[in-house]
């Protein structure tokens, strides 16, 4: 155990960043908070890390399996940074502390994709020292960092979390460590994509999980052209959907249209009702799909996802979701 974590601590302190970030040590005019809400009372901002452009980051979202090894990782390229808190706080204090760093990500919008507080540092799980160690091996932080981890402060928590946005998905991954006696830290790494293309076809697995999760998802990779009627490019999603509903047979469904601002709401809502109509009848048409356990709804520009101020913010709030529910 440490040598174990004789070696994280040579990777949070010594390793080079290959990133491309340039490095800042807070001070009176120094660097400012990447995200003020998530900026818990007390802590104070020591130092920073900030990509001149984009770079890569690999970001963990589950636990270590009995081989040692992280098997679900997302690969990315975006812009970043990477922030350094600490405040006065007590081996008592640090779970309430990482419970309420997981609140205020909740707060501002993030879905958390893993977590985990270890209380020894030991096991496969989020958070463990062996979970962190992989993690800073493929995200290696530079010389100059500072020193994250204390011997003999054994808790520790991690939190993996996204939020999407109109032009791309911010990526969080949060370290709540004690780096001593009296002090907690929390490292805020940060990545920022950028979505250059619509968004890719909505597939069977995503449709599942967001369904499980929200209890709603939007159906990305249906077309319509301006009149409502669905695009022959829409049958990947359409075959997906079908597959799922078929799955889900007793479970009652809305199909919900969306549209930007634009023209009167009458006509928006009118429009959004068209495609949620056609949605229910290339399922029937073309797959078999019972219309029993489906309806359509229309609402328009009445619920954006994103501000229409952009055009990025009016593509994605054009949509159809799946809701579950009567």
């Amino acid at each position: 155990m440490r040598q174990l974590t004789r070696r994280i601590g040579m990777a949070l302190g010594a390793v080079l960043l290959a990133l491309g970030m340039a490095t800042a040590q807070a001070q009176d005019g120094g660097p400012a908070d990447p995200l003020p809400e998530l900026r818990d009372i007390g802590q104070t901002l020591d130092w920073q890390a900030m990509a001149e452009g984009p770079r890569p980051a690999s970001v963990p979202l589950g636990p270590m399996s009995a081989l040692g090894g992280i098997a679900d990782w997302v690969h990315l390229t975006g812009a970043g940074s990477r922030t350094w808190y600490t405040r006065r706080g007590t081996l008592r204090q640090m779970e309430g502390i990482y419970r309420r760093q997981r609140e205020l990500l909740e707060s501002a919008g993030f879905e958390i994709r893993t977590a985990g507080f270890n209380a020894d540092r030991a096991g496969l799980g989020v958070g463990s020292n062996a979970w962190i160690g992989l993690y800073l091996g493929a995200n290696p932080l530079p010389a100059e960092a500072p020193a994250l981890q204390g011997t003999d402060q054994p808790a520790q928590g991690a939190i993996v979390a996204s939020r999407e946005g109109a032009e791309g998905v911010l990526w969080v991954v949060m370290l709540v460590t004690q780096p001593a006696a009296q002090q907690i830290g929390v490292l805020l790494d940060l990545t920022q994509t950028r979505r250059s293309d619509p968004a890719p076809p909505l597939g069977l697995q995503a449709l599942e999980q967001g369904i499980a999760r929200r209890g709603r998802v939007v159906l990305d990779g249906l077309h319509f052209d301006e009149a409502g009627a669905l695009s022959p490019d829409s049958e990947p999603v359409l075959s997906a959907l079908a597959h799922y509903l078929r799955a889900n047979q007793r479970q009652e469904f809305r199909l919900v249209g969306h549209t930007e601002e634009r023209g009167s709401l009458a006509d928006a809502a009118r429009l959004s009702q068209v495609q949620a109509e056609a949605v229910i009848a290339a399922l029937i048409e073309r797959h078999g799909t019972p219309r029993d356990s489906l309806r359509a709804f229309g609402l328009g520009p009445l619920s954006p996802l994103f501000p229409n101020d952009s055009e990025a913010g009016r593509a994605r709030n054009r949509r159809v979701e799946l809701v579950a529910g009567p």
